[in-house]
């Protein structure tokens, strides 16, 4: 979990985050299907633009609920909702705006989360991860708008025509 300071420097929010448990929720929430070990999807996409979190959570939970059709169509989400945060800007701007101790922490987290996903997911989550908190500081938006249009979504439409031809 972030710790309540950083937490609460980035959001300003504190009262309702104090002593929160992300495994739990409401039974809506707390599916299996967002949840790996004591982490919930949400520990990283509330701290992502509104298009890259639906992304990051649809290839998170790919396989992990319903059918394989619902799978594909998962995937398919995902790779929509990229393709609109490539074309529109993030408002309000999201990124560069969070204090390195957050970004650090967010990254541990991730790691502890991707842990506990499949191997061909890690690194379409981790770009996806990276590519919104920090594109615009590290390499620029524009060459991380870039990569996820020339690497990411093509993994994941390979892993969308692995799953067809099964």
């Amino acid at each position: 979990m972030v710790p309540d300071d950083i937490h609460k420097a980035h959001t300003g929010k504190d009262d309702w985050y104090r002593g929160w448990d992300s495994t739990k929720g409401t039974a809506a929430t707390r599916g299996a299907h967002y949840q790996a070990g004591q982490f919930q999807a949400w520990d990283v996409t509330r701290y992502l633009s509104g298009d890259m979190a639906q992304a990051w959570q649809y290839v998170y939970r790919c396989g992990r609920k319903g059918s394989e059709q619902d799978a594909v169509t998962d995937l398919r989400k995902a790779v929509d909702f990229i393709e609109d945060w490539i074309a529109h800007q993030d408002i309000p701007p999201s990124g560069n705006r969070m204090p390195h101790r957050l970004i650090e922490h967010l990254d541990i987290e991730t790691a502890h989360i991707l842990a506990g996903v499949c191997a061909w997911k890690r690194p379409i989550l981790r770009q996806i991860f990276w590519a919104d908190i920090v594109g615009d500081e590290v390499s620029g938006e524009q060459d991380a708008r870039c990569r996820m249009h020339e690497v990411v979504i093509p993994l994941i439409h390979d892993e969308i025509t692995r799953r067809e031809a099964a």
